[in-house]
């Protein structure tokens, strides 16, 4: 089946902002041991700076579907991108810790505003495609996180500061995202006033599963290192976990929209999630390295579609904006990446991270009972 050519450009411009907010997250993330050195943070000290990124976040899901509908996704995406990008090339210039906490905070704001109104564009383009495309936006978010996440490793194994390191992401990520902006949907505005919708009933549903996926999912990213180095990885080795994680999961957003067409999201969530709380089982019982490598990759594969789906479902909640019903289940999955940490860390604290992942499994197998939420998920065509 032919596509028009506009809406071709579109989903390159989309897909586009999906690539520049993941790698934008794969530039700070790989930098954060060298802030901490040239800062001369604590360990505690540098828990409480990071969690500015997590406030922002939170302050944007609450707000960010009022925006959004007031002034249109494609200007806020826009926005919100760029403003991004000119935060994070700051970031390097800070010389305290609670400056570089008011700048995260901008920095979680905007990209959490950027999340929501890029969602938006997509759940329109999806209705203007009247088939699945959702996961493969998402794809071009774990490429980009992937491709920031190894450019950082490149750039500090290469002598480069933060500071010009944030600099040059910042100014390439600032032409890219002025240029794609010309690409998007024309997005109408909504004449809602409402800044934030409490999720109910079958929201209600959704938010959940994203925030059960966000403590599961997250798991790999805040434990697998040091579960391996507890097993005595080298801390190579212990690196690699995020990155098989991330990479397995590309290659399931990749093809999770064929997937999705072929089998239904409930099925999809399900049995994926389901395979994801089998791989942190079978890491916890062997407790092994190359076990624990068996759940990062049953993890990133089955956990794949989870939030691309969860979005996309979302958007299709009747008698509300997109924008809104977004926002709110992704205000939930933020709350599930704030307590996750903390909880794992808790579980690990009183026995051991193996405990911590233990309980992983156990959210990631909810996930698989709160795939009902999705039953409702159609790809319905856009109306003039």
């Amino acid at each position: 089946m032919s596509v028009d050519p506009s809406l071709l450009r579109s989903r390159l411009g989309v897909s586009a902002y999906f690539l520049l907010h993941g790698f934008a997250a794969g530039t700070w993330i790989s930098r954060i041991p060298a802030e901490q050195e040239r800062l001369g943070l604590s360990a505690a000290l540098l828990g409480i700076v990071l969690l500015g990124n997590m406030a922002g976040a939170l302050l944007a899901g609450f707000t960010g579907g009022g925006m959004v509908s007031r002034f249109g996704s494609r200007h806020v995406t826009r926005f919100a991108a760029i403003g991004g990008f000119v935060t994070l090339a700051l970031l390097g210039l800070l010389g305290n810790a609670a400056s570089l906490f008011l700048a995260l905070a901008l920095f979680g704001f905007l990209q959490a505003t950027l999340n929501i109104a890029m969602n938006t564009q997509a759940a329109a383009l999806e209705a203007r495609y009247e088939r699945p495309i959702f996961s493969s936006f998402h794809a071009m978010w774990s490429a980009g996180a992937l491709s920031g996440a190894l450019a950082g490793a490149g750039l500090a194994g290469g002598g480069f500061s933060p500071l010009l390191h944030f600099a040059l992401v910042g100014a390439l990520g600032i032409i890219v995202a002025a240029y794609a902006g010309n690409h998007l949907l024309a997005a109408s505005v909504s004449q809602s006033r409402r800044m934030f919708i409490l999720p109910r009933g079958e929201l209600l549903a959704l938010g959940l599963l994203g925030f059960c996926a966000a403590i599961s999912d997250g798991s790999i990213a805040s434990w697998s290192g040091i579960y391996l180095r507890s097993l005595d990885a080298s801390e190579s080795v212990a690196a690699l976990g995020f990155a098989v994680h991330q990479s397995i999961m590309f290659l399931g957003r990749f093809s999770g929209d064929f997937m999705v067409s072929r089998f239904g999201a409930v099925r999809v969530v399900r049995l994926g999630a389901l395979l994801g709380g089998l791989g942190l089982a079978f890491a916890v019982l062997t407790h092994t390295v190359w076990g624990i490598f068996v759940g990062i990759a049953c993890m990133g594969w089955g956990m794949a579609t989870v939030f691309p789906l969860m979005f996309a479902a979302s958007s299709r909640t009747p008698g509300l904006p997109p924008a809104h019903s977004m926002a709110s289940t992704s205000t939930m999955s933020t709350l599930g990446g704030l307590v996750g940490p903390v909880l794992l860390g808790a579980v690990a604290e009183v026995g051991t991270v193996r405990a911590s992942f233990a309980v992983a499994a156990l959210l990631a197998w909810m996930v698989s009972y709160l795939a009902f939420s999705l039953s409702s998920y159609r790809v319905t065509p856009a109306q003039s």
